[in-house]
């Protein structure tokens, strides 16, 4: 049992944290070149304001919401 609990306990610390944030970019056939105009997480709603970069709206999203509990990761509709 000894060598069971040290396996575990190994595992456990070998488990990684949170993966970070996941982007999903919904496309279309015809939109599969388009670049991310908003992001939305729940209820929550990030539009690209003019001069900014996607990765400077990913980033604001990233920002504005609550971290996940450990072991989670957050999750981002784009489109």
């Amino acid at each position: 049992m000894q060598n069971l609990d040290k396996r575990i306990s190994a595992l456990e610390q070998a488990s990684p944290g949170n993966i970070g944030p996941i982007f999903i970019h919904f496309v279309g056939l015809d939109t599969k070149d388009s670049e991310i105009e908003r992001i939305e997480k729940g209820n929550q709603e990030w539009q690209r304001q003019p001069g900014d970069t996607e990765q400077e709206l990913k980033d604001r999203a990233k920002r504005e919401v609550i971290p996940p509990l450990a072991g989670c990761s957050t999750v981002f509709l784009c489109y």
